[in-house]
């Protein structure tokens, strides 16, 4: 295959899903399943290895006047990525879509509880058992075993929003000028302007344009039981041993569905003012350091 055009590689709960499926409807771009995370070797990921022609293979399909490009939210946190993916993809444009800290740690917290990743329910709880974690203690048996989130790296909630070094670590391997930063707040005040300016920055044709609607509710289950059962059955030795084709394609959609008649739709909990307040105070010099990393006023996340 020819090298990537684009990688969107994060962060999580910043908008990146309503990016992808937008993306992935354009005429000029192809864009196989998102969460691949092929690169990344640094992270725990427990998913089934991929060969570098299997890798390829998944654009097999695509026509030669697409544009080719992945999304994979854990790769900005990664600090080996941009060395792994600057190998293949050289010439690739970056996209990183940020969001402030405190809104973006209460919604993964939230679909961390609902996709098994995470068992404390307690969002204070769960950043209190952080420090443990980044000692490998006190982490969950994943139902996703690392499909998706890293199982260990996913917990380490300040790391994941640690944005000022992780943008330097893509801008010194790829050039400023080759990755682009977004914020949630600007994709919320204009969605079609912010993703015209994506199609320009990739080079596809920014008149073409997708339904703007919400993408990737706060979820919750109705059942945890049946959460963990659904998953740990989608996500099981099946998995390794059915080749792709109509077999595996039924099962899955099977599992979705069981995974959707489970699934429940509703509000976040609002999140307590004051351990708010004290998480923005200890994130406030992350903030800052962002400031200056891109040039941009952030004082709206720090209020």
């Amino acid at each position: 295959m020819p090298a990537l055009d684009f990688v969107l590689v994060g962060a999580p709960k910043c908008g990146t899903t309503a990016m992808y499926r937008w993306l992935a409807g354009h005429p000029g771009i192809f864009l196989p399943a998102k969460e691949l995370h092929q690169w990344g070797g640094d992270l725990h990921h427990r998913r089934p290895p991929r060969s570098r022609e299997e890798y390829e293979a998944l654009w097999a399909a695509a026509r030669p006047d697409q544009l080719l490009g992945e999304v994979a939210v854990w790769y900005l946190m990664s600090t080996a990525a941009p060395d792994e993916l600057h190998a293949m993809a050289p010439e690739a444009r970056i996209i990183a879509m940020l969001r402030e800290p405190v809104a973006m740690l209460h919604s993964l917290h939230s679909q961390l509880v609902y996709s098994g990743e995470e068992d404390i329910t307690d969002f204070e709880a769960a950043l209190a058992a952080e420090a443990d974690r980044r000692q490998g203690r006190r982490i969950p048996s994943s139902t996703h075993a690392g499909l998706e989130a890293p199982p260990d790296e996913c917990l380490h909630y300040r790391r994941v929003v640690d944005y000022a070094p992780q943008v330097r670590r893509w801008r010194a391997r790829f050039g400023a000028d080759r990755v682009l930063v977004l914020l949630h707040d600007d994709l919320k005040a204009d969605a079609a302007g912010t993703f015209r300016q994506v199609l320009e920055f990739i080079g596809a044709d920014p008149d073409w344009s997708p339904d703007f609607d919400v993408v990737n509710p706060n979820k919750t289950a109705r059942s945890r039981r049946a959460q963990r059962l659904v998953q740990a059955l989608r996500w099981g030795p099946w998995n390794r041993l059915v080749p792709p084709g109509r077999v595996r394609t039924g099962l899955r959609r099977g599992f979705e569905l069981l995974q959707a008649l489970n699934t429940r739709y509703a509000p976040r909990s609002p999140l307590d003012p004051q351990l708010a307040a004290r998480l923005r105070a200890e994130l406030r010099p992350g903030i800052e350091d962002l400031e200056v990393e891109l040039g941009r006023d952030l004082s709206h996340w720090k209020a």
